[in-house]
Formats: structure tokens, C-alpha cells, sequence
């Protein structure tokens, strides 16, 4: 009975304190959530989280005046038991792809309805990313265990075990993983960018994936990129 009536531990390090006492209010309204800490200076971060070891931690994008992800970066490496849930004014796919290498669980924009900011702490709490979903209604939003929209793709042992990529092929894809636009890609391998998005075309088919942060969500598991 006790873990039923869990509440997810959350800290909050967030720029603006409309945003701050708004999240207050939603966590002491919502009765599976306890916001154990909360900060908009990124120095006092990493010693909240190491005090109170909060099961998520909710980090504004643009916490540091880089706007970059070093602290979360560091901070998944220092505490990786503290799932990351990054959050912007603006997602775009460059966004994505730098959070998830990064080392965070998902990123959310903080237009988002409080709902879907309920639904993505629960997600990745939960063990499940949260990447790319913007575009979504907020009940397609949460992505239960055995529902992941990339599971065929994982589980589809035919398009893993012969993908039959071209050596130039298997470059871009291995780039692509590591989140380089084509533009980066192309000044990498020496090769135009016209040549690198008909490539990524074709990798795309053969894995079955449709976006580059799809491809960065199902590479760590395979070694053919390497």
C-alpha cells in the first residue's frame, strides 16, 4: 500500500519565479507529486540534488547563461539515480538531440499544458524518455511500459541483424547518433550535404525510424554504427 501511494520526489531549478511559484501550486495540488527543493541558481543545484536526491529533477534549458547542456551533463554523471527532465521556452530537433546526449530522460516545452508536464515527470520517472512530442495531444503524450512508439522498431530483430549498410552509410549513421546536423556531417566525411540527407533517407528506411532523434534513441542499444 505504501508504494501505491508514492510520491514522486521533484526539484525544480527554474529561471523565473512566475514559473516557479505556478510549479509550487501544480505540486501541492497534485497528490502523487512532492516537490522536495526548488532554485533558480545554478549553483546551488548540484548541492540540492546531493541533499535531497529527488527522484526527478525539473531544470530550466537555459538555467546558465550558456543556455547549453554542461550542467546537465554533470549533473547525470554525479547523481545518475535523479532522472532529468529538461525545460525550454523552444524545442526544436538540435534542442532534443542535445539533451538526450546530454544525458537527460526528455525534454518538455514550457508551453505545454500542466497535464502533459504531469504525464512526462511520471514518464520518466517511470524509466521511459520523453523526446520530440510537442506536435502531440496530451493523451498520446504518455508513453506507457509496452506502448513505446519505437518498441517495433527495437524489436524488428530482421532490420538489426542484416541492415546492410554502406560503409558511407554506416559513417553517417554513427554521426547522426551523435546528434551532428548534415550540414557538420558533411564537413566531417568531406562529402556534400545533398549526398549526406540522401543517405540519412536511406539509413532512415532501413531502420525504420523516421527522425535523427529516433535514430539517437535506438543506437546505443546496436553496435553496427560503430
Amino acid at each position: 500500500m505504501d508504494r501505491l501511494h508514492h510520491k514522486v520526489r521533484v526539484l525544480v531549478a527554474e529561471n523565473f519565479d512566475l514559473i516557479r511559484i505556478g510549479l509550487r501550486a501544480l505540486f501541492k495540488d497534485h497528490t502523487s507529486m512532492h516537490l522536495v527543493a526548488e532554485t533558480s541558481d545554478i549553483a546551488n543545484l548540484f548541492a540540492l540534488v546531493a541533499e535531497h536526491r529527488p527522484d526527478v529533477a525539473l531544470i530550466d534549458w537555459q538555467l546558465s547563461e550558456c543556455a547549453d547542456a554542461e550542467h546537465i551533463c554533470k549533473l547525470t554523471r554525479l547523481h545518475p539515480q535523479t532522472k532529468v527532465l529538461a525545460f525550454s521556452d523552444c524545442i526544436s530537433e538540435p534542442i532534443n538531440l542535445l539533451a538526450f546526449h546530454a544525458g537527460a530522460s526528455g525534454i518538455i516545452s514550457k508551453h505545454q499544458s500542466t497535464q502533459a508536464l504531469l504525464n512526462a515527470i511520471n514518464a520518466v520517472h517511470a524509466g521511459e524518455t520523453w523526446f520530440n512530442r510537442d506536435t502531440m495531444e496530451p493523451q498520446q503524450q504518455q508513453v506507457r511500459s509496452g506502448s513505446d512508439p519505437l518498441a517495433e522498431v527495437r524489436c524488428n530483430d530482421n532490420i538489426w541483424a542484416h541492415p546492410k549498410f554502406s560503409n558511407c552509410e554506416r559513417r553517417i549513421a554513427f554521426l547522426a547518433s551523435q546528434g551532428l546536423s548534415a550540414k557538420e556531417i558533411s564537413a566531417r566525411l568531406d562529402i556534400t550535404e545533398k549526398t549526406v540527407r540522401n543517405q540519412l533517407s536511406a539509413i532512415y528506411r532501413k531502420t525504420g525510424v523516421k527522425k535523427q532523434i529516433e535514430l539517437c534513441l535506438i543506437a546505443f542499444q546496436f553496435d553496427h554504427f560503430k
